[in-house]
């Protein structure tokens, strides 16, 4: 009999089911990093169905304390971004029908600074769909996010250390010849490559873990020897 073989490949992603949309004008509310993240939180649940979340799952989504998240939901509840009941306001989710952005939902998983979160978003709303390109300034940056020039800085590092982005630096020439530093390329990365960086780190520190375990031991062990033969050779009295 005739055998059939099925081809084995990846299964491809659905991007109605591994991202979600925010609405433009999220920006026009200068929300703080934080409130930011949590708003997205929301945003997230919400497009796939997950409405009224407590305060505590939010925490735990987003890594924060309960405390914390209270505290800006109330913030967001005062610029009728959100409802008393932790789901987005109706005002809010009828910008949807207009213009958005998408984040992928693992975004919550490699736990980012909220400032680098924001700063990641941003870049996510100005790149080029086709090229995933997009060249801002810092001053630019620092003003649609709200933040210090120093703090994008460093929330750029960060999207860099955690494989979210690349940089390439450019340099262009005045009409004097002078030669001057350009605004960097951010080129945005698969999401799959920053996750497959994140285990990497989570497996390193369990193996870092397991031998800091092992070496305790170790000293738990010859500690004890030390103790036993330091009790032997102790003379007894006459």
């Amino acid at each position: 009999m005739r055998k059939h073989h099925i081809p084995i490949s990846w299964p491809r992603r659905n991007p109605r089911h591994s991202r979600f949309p925010i609405p433009n004008t999220v920006w026009e509310h200068r929300l703080k990093p934080i409130a930011f993240v949590i708003l997205s939180y929301l945003c997230c649940r919400h497009s796939h169905g997950a409405t009224n979340p407590s305060p505590e799952m939010i925490a735990k989504g987003i890594h924060k304390s309960e405390g914390t998240v209270q505290k800006h939901l109330s913030a967001l509840a005062d610029a009728g971004l959100v409802t008393e009941g932790c789901s987005l306001a109706a005002d809010f989710l009828s910008a949807e029908i207009g213009k958005f952005f998408t984040l992928p939902n693992e975004v919550f998983l490699l736990n980012l600074p909220p400032s680098a979160f924001m700063v990641y978003a941003y870049l996510l709303l100005i790149e080029d769909r086709k090229t995933h390109t997009c060249h801002p300034s810092y001053n630019t940056i620092a003003a649609a996010t709200g933040m210090a020039r120093n703090t994008v800085i460093k929330s750029i590092g960060t999207l860099l250390e955690k494989h979210l982005v690349t940089i390439e630096h450019s340099q262009y020439l005045d009409q004097h010849g002078l030669k001057w530093n350009g605004n960097n390329l951010y080129t945005i990365l698969p999401m799959q490559r920053a996750m497959d960086a994140f285990h990497q780190r989570q497996l390193c520190q369990l193996e870092a873990n397991a031998q800091h375990r092992k070496l305790r031991r170790r000293q738990g062990c010859r500690t004890r020897q030390e103790t036993v033969s330091a009790s032997a050779n102790v003379a007894p009295a006459p």
